[in-house]
């Protein structure tokens, strides 16, 4: 019998894993929460006669998993490519597209919030009017 033990292998970097795996699931809550709120809620706000507009507010809370699934994909990207290049362990490529796309993601976020905070400001939209009903 041959006795010998394989070398152990270190596998894929488990940081690299997780920020792949939170940004797919943070763009897919995403779009689904877009197409909800821009397609779906507003054809059942108007065949209720505006009872479906409760369902907005059900969908804040929710809309805010992806911007925080986004920021903590984008910290464990950056560790892990870190990691990675001082280690030189497996899983540089999921480290660097889960790391990007994340950044995209909570790019995006920040320049919607700064387009809001513009618009305010300048009057377009009257987030007073949202609140009286």
């Amino acid at each position: 019998m041959n006795d010998q033990i394989a070398p152990a292998r270190g596998g894929t970097n488990g940081l690299a894993v997780t920020s792949l795996v939170v940004g797919i699931l943070a763009w897919v809550l995403a779009i689904a929460l877009a197409c909800l709120n821009f397609v779906i809620l507003p054809v059942v706000t108007v065949a209720t006669m505006g009872v479906g507009g409760i369902l907005y507010f059900c969908t804040l809370a929710v809309g805010c998993l992806s911007p925080l699934g986004w920021l903590i994909g984008t910290i464990t990207g950056y560790v892990a490519k870190n990691q990675i290049r001082q280690s030189g362990g497996e899983g540089a490529g999921m480290a660097n597209a889960g790391f990007i796309m994340n950044v995209i993601g909570l790019g995006l976020t920040i320049l919607l919030f700064c387009a809001g905070a513009v618009m305010g400001m300048l009057g377009t939209v009257d987030y007073s009017t949202w609140l009286n009903y």
